[in-house]
Order: structure tokens, then C-alpha cells, then sequence
């Protein structure tokens, strides 16, 4: 009756670890965020992030690009000029395809990262040096963007209780979420919004969210979106603030925007 009953308890745990999370409402096509980025409270230039759907083989993914650029003003001061295409699928949130190109001053960077899940393994290819480099993977790794949409499936009260695998300059990290609940933050488009602080803590240093100081505010409302990044660096503090919201929807957003417009 014991063992019946063990077996019983073992084969219910694996059920409920098996059980597959369905992320596609993180997606939404169409959907466009415009940044503004400040150095010292100077604005010097914007970030935008969008969200499409791609068909590969009659499979529907969705595409990511995530674009960041300084002023024309300031490019001869220190020019940024990034770009990120991910595709992934919607109802894993878990990544296919990363395309990455990188101009900060005059640092360059160019890889293609395909994620094979199945086989536990991430294989990027450097465009400037054409090298290759494989690395093990586990069945739930992402890299910043898929990690940063999947995050609006989790309850904030669950964030900081989970680790995040994440891949990041072509070495494997465990991320944990550090919570803070910080009030409100203050948009152009749309007043306070009440936002929670996340520090983002890696098991060992050089990961994308952790090679500086690097601070995030999500907003409580539905479809979290990033309000706000500040990040801490040799010349004093960056920081990124949300602008404005477009694409399908009647959410807070939208409606908010709209009824201004």
C-alpha cells in the first residue's frame, strides 16, 4: 500500500512537472515601446522594442527586435548603435534565433545564436572572427528579450522565488530576481504608474543584466511593461524611461494614450 501510494505521490509530481506553461499571451503582434534614454537627466537617445508574428516551415513564432541608438549629436561623443532580432515560440517563450550586432564606441560585436532545446545546446557563430562556440543549455533556457517578455506570465509575488536560466555573451547564467515594491514612476504618456523594482542578481559576474549596476521597474498593470531602467556606469548613471505604448489592444496603455491624443 506504501509503495502504491509513493508511486501514486511520484507519478502526480512529474505530471505537474511536465505540465507545460502556455506564454503566448506575453505576445502581442504589433505591439511597438518607445524609450527615451538619458545621461545626467540629458536626453542623448531612444530605444524601441516590437513584437511581429513570422511563419518558418508553416510554424507561427514570433519575432522580436529591439533597437537602441543615440542622437546624432552625441554619436561623435560616444555612439550606440545596437540592434537585437529574436525569434521564438509563443507558447514555450523559449527562443530559436538570436541575432545580435553591437557598435558602442569603439567596442563591435556581431553573433547568430541558434537554440536546439531538444539536444541542450546553444551554438553562436562570432561574424567578425568567424569563430563557433557551443554551449550546454538547460530545457528552460532564454536570453534577455524571451526572459523579459516570459516574465509577464509570472505572479510578481512568485519572481523572486524562481532562477532564471538566461544566456548571455555566449556563457550560461542563473539569474534571480531581487523585489522591491518602490511606488510609482513617473511617464510623459501617462503619469504615475505604479511600477516594482527588480534587481537582477547572476550567480557570477558578466552577464548582459549584471556587468553594471543595472536596475529594472515593471509596472503592475496588465501587460507589465518595463517603466523604467537605470544603470550605473563609469561615467555616472544611464537611464532608460518608457515613452510610449502603440499596437492592438484596449488595455491601460492604450486607452490612456489614446484618450490624449
Amino acid at each position: 500500500m506504501i509503495k502504491l501510494l509513493i508511486l501514486f505521490l511520484v507519478c502526480s509530481l512529474s505530471a505537474l512537472a511536465a505540465e507545460e506553461i502556455d506564454y503566448s499571451d506575453c505576445f502581442v503582434p504589433g505591439e511597438v515601446s518607445q524609450y527615451n534614454v538619458s545621461w545626467a537627466h540629458v536626453p542623448i537617445g531612444w530605444s524601441r522594442s516590437s513584437t511581429e508574428t513570422t511563419y518558418e516551415e508553416g510554424r507561427e513564432l514570433i519575432r522580436i527586435r529591439m533597437e537602441t541608438q543615440t542622437y546624432a549629436t552625441y554619436k561623435a561623443f560616444f555612439k550606440v548603435d545596437n540592434v537585437m532580432f529574436v525569434v521564438l515560440d509563443p507558447k514555450t517563450a523559449l527562443p530559436l534565433r538570436l541575432d545580435r550586432i553591437q557598435h558602442q564606441g569603439d567596442s563591435h560585436k556581431s553573433y547568430l545564436t541558434t537554440f536546439d532545446h531538444a539536444a541542450g545546446q546553444a551554438v553562436s557563430i562570432n561574424r567578425l572572427n568567424n569563430t563557433t562556440n557551443t554551449v550546454s543549455i538547460t530545457p528552460h533556457t532564454r536570453e534577455m528579450l524571451s526572459l523579459i517578455y516570459a516574465s509577464r506570465r509570472v505572479p510578481i509575488e512568485q519572481l523572486p522565488k524562481e532562477t532564471y536560466s538566461l544566456l548571455s555573451n555566449g556563457e550560461l547564467f542563473n539569474i534571480q530576481l531581487k523585489v522591491k515594491d518602490t511606488g510609482n514612476i513617473r511617464l510623459s504618456e501617462y503619469g504615475k504608474v505604479a511600477s516594482i523594482e527588480l534587481d537582477p542578481i547572476a550567480d557570477r559576474e558578466g552577464a548582459d543584466l549584471s556587468d553594471a549596476k543595472t536596475t529594472f521597474w515593471v509596472s503592475k498593470k496588465t501587460r507589465r511593461m518595463i517603466t523604467c531602467v537605470e544603470t550605473k556606469v563609469s561615467i555616472g548613471k544611464v537611464r532608460v524611461k518608457l515613452e510610449s505604448v502603440t499596437g492592438p489592444g484596449d488595455d491601460f496603455w492604450i486607452k490612456e494614450r489614446e484618450s490624449k491624443l
